[in-house]
């Protein structure tokens, strides 16, 4: 049977492990996973800039905005016959609340797959043992704790640098590939969305 997991993975090694070699750090390569994550949110920002159409989805936005303040104007005045003509008019809202949940949808649908297979290719890599220690203050105030403890890395242990014993001992304050990659991501993600012309999701 043709093996088309291997063969992607295979590739990934191709492309990544010379990128690797080149880390200032190369057995804890955390430039190739901000790399990555820089590679993915273009890939994210481009698709949601093509595949959307940004102009119709703001109107539909501030058409729901302007349906909601009168929705809750007509709650709080108890006009019966107002609430009435809103209810009619309610059916071309969730028609167009439809709309722009499947338009939201089509990125998603697009970058799920690489998504899945980059991030599964780096846990079997040696990326999955990338780590970093934080200063204990950003480290408790991103909540990193809980999310060690829910983690199948984690196991719901006291000590969540338990994660970290292939290193040969425990690490204070430490987060492993994924916690340094969703770090990554969410630093660089408005960066992108600025340079690819998008408005801020926020």
């Amino acid at each position: 049977m043709f093996d088309i997991l291997g063969l992607v993975f295979s590739s990934f090694d191709k492309i990544f492990d010379p990128i690797i070699a080149l880390d200032p750090n190369p057995k804890n390569p955390l430039l190739v996973i901000f790399f990555i994550a820089f590679l993915l949110s273009i890939l994210t920002n481009l698709t949601q800039k093509y595949l959307m159409d940004h102009e119709k989805l703001d109107s539909m936005k501030e058409k729901s905005a302007e349906f909601q303040k009168r929705l809750n104007d007509v709650r709080k005045s108890g006009d019966a016959k107002a609430m009435s003509k809103l209810q009619a008019e309610q059916q071309e809202f969730m028609k167009d609340q439809s709309e722009m949940m499947m338009m939201s949808f089509k990125p998603m649908l697009v970058t799920i797959i690489p998504f899945l297979l980059i991030l599964w290719w780096m846990r079997a890599s040696l990326l999955g043992h990338v780590y970093v220690s934080f200063p204990m203050f950003p480290y408790w105030a991103v909540l990193t704790p809980i999310w060690h403890s829910i983690s199948i890395y984690g196991g719901g242990a006291p000590d969540p640098s338990i994660v970290f014993e292939f290193v040969g001992y425990h690490l204070p304050n430490a987060v492993g590939y994924l916690g340094w990659y969703t770090l990554c991501m969410f630093t660089l993600s408005p960066i992108v969305r600025k340079l690819v012309g998008l408005k801020s999701a926020f």
